[in-house]
This record gives structure tokens, sequence and C-alpha cells, in this order.
């Protein structure tokens, strides 16, 4: 009975235990504005947007990517030069999508250079996050048209359009094996006052709109699998790092600063990477769910 009880006690402590809080690995300062970071894994190494001056007194087109090894080191700080703001990055088809506010621009990795670029009909980009699918359909979210755009087959065009209503104003998106997240910034309540943004999701097959819970999370802009069904998710805001189960709860994991921004995480290695926008900061955190 001893036993069992100890056994039932550890069950117990086990599934009500908080969430494990990140451990800082690495800090590497140097960048300007950085805004998204992606894994290469064939390379070994990470990519990072930086969106260079901006705000006030931005310098137009001082936007640039940087490559970075996996222990932290900058590799080359203007790996890619010639983008405005650029922000959200995908690798797909051995080639790196940066969207950035013209357009979005399609990078060939092995010759480190933009080798095309897809705007909207009126030319507009005004892009933030994107992502890809695993049959790699790169997904981009205009927010002045309140839609998101599709790369397929070589072809670009509109995919599926907000309904601001249901999904609020967006910033992250997420493919993952059937469906695509769409992480809200805030949503108007019935009321007309603004409430914090949650995570809807838009089906591949029938583009049938859904919800993860129903309780407000946060100014979501990086949205990232946790790998066990949740995510981890970041408020550029607030700095707030939080943890997201499959139903829509959310748990917050560490406070950081505002403009902390489109992050990372490897699941088999457990490392979240973080920007730091207004830090002009990279760092990596040991976590697990």
């Amino acid at each position: 009975m001893k036993y069992l009880s100890a056994c039932l006690a550890l069950v117990v402590t086990t599934v009500c235990a908080p969430a494990q809080t990140p451990v800082l690995l690495w800090e590497t300062p140097g960048f300007i504005g950085p805004e998204s970071v992606v894994f290469d894994a064939g390379r070994n190494e990470f990519y990072v947007s930086n969106m260079g001056t901006h705000d006030k007194g931005a310098v137009p087109g001082d936007g640039f990517i940087s490559r970075v090894s996996a222990e932290g080191k900058i590799l080359q700080l203007k790996w890619v030069t010639g983008l405005e703001d650029p922000k959200g990055l995908a690798l797909a088809n051995g080639r790196l999508y940066v969207g950035d506010e013209p357009d979005m621009a399609e990078i060939d990795i092995a010759a480190g250079k933009i080798v095309a670029r897809y705007a909207p009909a009126d030319g507009i980009g005004n892009f933030n996050d994107c992502t890809a699918d695993a049959a790699g359909n790169v997904y981009v979210c205009n927010g002045r048209l309140g839609t998101v755009f599709r790369l397929s087959a070589g072809k670009f065009a509109p995919w599926y359009k907000l309904d601001k209503a249901k999904t609020g104003s967006l910033n992250g998106l997420k493919a993952e094996k059937d469906r695509l997240l769409l992480g809200g910034w805030s949503i108007r309540g019935a009321d007309g006052k603004e409430q914090l943004g949650h995570i809807s999701t838009v089906a591949y097959a029938d583009q049938q709109l859904g919800r993860l819970g129903d309780q407000p999370v946060c100014h979501i802009d990086g949205l990232e699998p946790d790998g066990r069904g949740g995510y981890t998710v970041t408020d550029w805001l607030t700095g707030d790092v939080l943890h997201v189960t499959a139903d829509g709860k959310s748990t917050p994991l560490m406070k950081l600063v505002r403009g902390t921004a489109d992050h990372t995480y490897l699941v088999e290695q457990g490392l979240l990477i973080m920007p730091s926008m207004n830090e002009n900061l990279l760092r990596a955190y040991r976590w697990k769910p």
C-alpha cells in the first residue's frame, strides 16, 4: 500500500507540476531589429531577419538576413540585403522565404541572394509572418488586405480571406499537417472593446475555420508547436512567453521585454530561440514541456 500510495503521489505531482522555467543558454548581440528566426537543419545554422531601422527615422531598404551558427555565433551579419522590413521566415523547397513590406522574397540559400519576389495584384505587400507546409506550399499574411496568400507550384495567389470578427487581426502563422494556425494579435468583442488574440485554425482541405479553446491568449507574435500537441507563443507588446495547450489554455513561461518577437522552437533539442527586436539580441533557452 505504501508503494502504491507513493506511485499515486508521484503521478499527481507530475500532472499538476507547473510548466518548466526556460534556462538561458546563450545570448548574442549585434543585430539590428531582429524579428524572426528559423533553423536550417541541413546546414546546422539559423537565419535571422533584421528589420534594420524602423518606425520613426527608418532608413528605406536597410533590412537584411543574418546567418548564425547553432551555438549562437554570427557567421554573416548582412548575408542577404536589399530588403525593407523583413519579418517572418519560412524554409521550403531548398529556399528561404521572407515576409517583407513590399513583397514576399524568395532567397536561393546556396547563392545567398534574392531570386524572386511575390506581391498582391496592386503591388503592395504589407506582409508579416510566413510559414510552409510539408508539401512545400508557402503561406504569408497580408495585414492590409486581411488575406493569407499562398505560393504553390510557382503560383502566388490569395488563399484565405480573414473574417476578423472571428480571427481578429493576425500576426503569427504556423503550418501543421492538416491545417494552418492563425495567431491573433487582438479582436473586438461584442462590446466594442479590444480583447487579446487567440489561436484560430484553417483546414487545408475545405478552409473550415476553427479555434483552440475559448479563452484569449495574448498579442500573439511567435507561434511554435512544442512537439506534444501544445504551443509556445510570444507577446510582442508585453514580452510575455506562454505555453498554450491543445485546448487553448495558457500558462506563463517567462517574462522578457517588449519587442520579443517571432521565435522558433527546436523540439528534439528542447531549444527556444528568441529574437528581441528592441534589444538587438538573439537568445537561446533550454526548455521542454
